[in-house]
């Protein structure tokens, strides 16, 4: 790994590429969650030293908790990207339907989505590591809100629709997607047809 001029979280410089831990930790995390994985497994994924890790993080929750926002960073660009595309707010709740269908298959499918699996051990974590996932379902929830609020808007949903009911229960669908994404068994029967059942719900 190449040394990086940067300032670590904690103040000290940093002598490896932060962006290429992350991204190992967070496929680690992704797999095992955050109960089930130890600082060795960390040590091993990044391959830095255990001292290496404790000089840029305090401990395992802030690796996670950096990780996390790594992660749901990147994912919320994508959406944000979907959102200001060309179309009417139907064809773009779709296009965000296929982004989740597309990550929920192959081997991103796999590896599974890190808000899912911060989600499944919520009750267990410590409360500011639970409100992660609480905070990004929340955006999540709000980005499918504004498109269905846009496809009413411009005759693509029926007005009758209850956006933020509409909503919440597309949240729930994509989070779902992303569960069954991560079965061998189920994951390859995630395809459009899929998607098209649920945007039934639009009307």
């Amino acid at each position: 790994m190449h040394l990086s001029t940067e300032k670590s979280v904690r103040g000290r410089p940093r002598e490896f590429d932060y962006d290429e831990v992350m991204d190992r930790a967070i496929t680690l995390f992704r797999q095992r969650g955050f109960g089930a994985t130890s600082i060795s497994d960390l040590v091993d994924a990044t391959a830095l030293t255990r001292g290496s890790l404790y000089k840029a993080f305090k401990d395992k929750k802030s690796i996670y908790a950096a990780a996390f926002e790594r992660y749901t960073a990147r994912g919320h660009e994508r959406i944000q990207a979907i959102m200001r595309s060309a179309g009417s707010g139907r064809e773009r709740v779709a296009r965000l339907l296929a982004y989740y269908l597309e990550q929920s298959t192959g081997e991103t499918g796999r590896l599974g989505c890190l808000v899912v699996a911060t989600g499944l051990e919520a009750s267990v974590l410590e409360p500011d590591v639970a409100q992660l996932f609480e905070q990004a379902l929340k955006r999540l929830e709000r980005s499918l809100s504004e498109l269905i609020k846009a496809g009413i808007e411009d005759k693509s949903i029926p007005d009758d629709l209850n956006a933020k009911a509409a909503a919440r229960s597309l949240l729930c669908f994509l989070q779902g997607m992303r569960v069954v994404g991560k079965s061998d068994v189920h994951r390859e029967q995630l395809n459009k047809g899929v998607v098209e059942m649920a945007m039934k719900m639009l009307g």
